[in-house]
């Protein structure tokens, strides 16, 4: 990945803040850094100091995981965010400003301006969950004939740990994970700790992945596919048009050495 990619820009990445001479980084570094491409093994090196190497897994995995489900487009929404982009939009998001400004410097836009602490900004409330609630019981009263057409299409990343084999194809079920940073402004999230996604995979596609789920306990699907909704019951109706693992679309990514 070019560091220059993602350091140039002004929305929530950060500036250019040149790679030093740094030590060896650990083990749980070099893996980070390879999994994002990212050479400024320095600034890495004040991530870890300031937030630790478990909380810098936990959201290399997030990133992971929102890769895998199409990334992140930045404040704009004019283009889509490197992995390295991903990964410190979420570092930072977690950050008090006092660890920000330690790790990444000063982000002026002309540097050579006096420094000046910035003023926070003032966001938009957000909808309360008691008004989403009423936006959605209205939406659901709109007439047929005066909605858009859609086709909704949406991504279930996990390891499944109850798997049914049908005649044709493959149950799995899942819950749901904790949900990801949403940008600014939206509502809360509803409670969804004991919703239920049934996910149906076909033959053809099963074999592949139980077997890369076998060979890795760590592995996880990453079904793409067309859900439908049961929200009395909380629970996910999933039909899967593709399903890979994890670990298959590393292999997949990683170069092959000459023969």
């Amino acid at each position: 990945m070019d560091t220059h990619e993602y350091y140039n820009s002004s929305e929530d990445e950060p500036d250019d803040v040149a790679p030093a001479p740094a030590l060896p980084p650990s083990p749980e570094i070099a893996a980070i850094a390879a999994g994002l491409n990212e050479p400024n093994i320095e600034l890495l090196n004040r991530v870890a100091s300031a937030i630790g190497i478990d909380e810098m897994q936990s959201l290399y995995q997030r990133t992971q995981e929102i890769e895998a489900a199409g990334g992140m487009l930045t404040v704009r929404g004019n283009r889509r965010r490197t992995p390295g982009g991903v990964y410190f939009f979420l570092v930072k998001e977690i950050m008090t400003p006092e660890q920000e400004e330690a790790v990444f410097g000063d982000q002026s836009v002309n540097p050579a301006q006096p420094r000046r602490k910035p003023q926070p900004k003032a966001r938009p409330e957000p909808p309360k969950a008691e008004q989403v609630r009423g936006l959605l019981a209205t939406a659901i009263k709109v007439p047929a004939a005066q909605k858009g057409a859609a086709l909704m299409k949406a991504t279930v990343i996990g390891r499944p740990k109850q798997i049914k084999k049908l005649n044709s194809c493959v149950m799995v079920v899942l819950g749901l994970k904790r949900p990801p940073v949403m940008p600014p402004g939206l509502p809360p999230i509803p409670d969804t700790s004991n919703a239920t996604i049934a996910v149906f995979i076909a033959d053809k596609q099963w074999p592949r992945v139980e077997q890369a789920l076998r060979n890795d306990p760590r592995d996880e699907i990453i079904a793409e596919g067309y859900p439908i909704n049961d929200p009395k019951h909380q629970l996910t109706g999933f039909w899967a048009q593709s399903c890979t693992t994890k670990g298959l679309q590393r292999a997949k990514r990683t170069p092959r050495p000459y023969e």
